[in-house]
């Protein structure tokens, strides 16, 4: 997933760019938060490529360098 990180502000700081990726990416592991859940009905196998996907999401901040985007790690099927 691929999102823009000047929120149209073509001027906006690296530190700006920081904070909008991150609100990002923490909205991207609230909206998976029920596929870790013991009681989602997802497969066991489902719910640990779903676990790989949450984890590269946590990581991606370490690796990213501010730039206009941000290419998230693709969502499982």
């Amino acid at each position: 997933m691929k999102v823009t990180t000047t929120n149209g502000f073509p001027d906006a700081t690296d530190e700006t760019k920081i904070i909008f990726m991150r609100s990002k990416r923490d909205g991207l592991l609230a909206q998976s938060d029920w596929t870790q859940l013991a009681d989602s009905p997802l497969t066991e196998a489902k719910q640990n490529e779903w676990k790989v996907y949450r984890e590269a999401l946590r990581d991606f901040p370490a690796s990213w360098t501010p730039a206009d985007t941000a290419e998230f790690p693709k969502e499982p099927t």
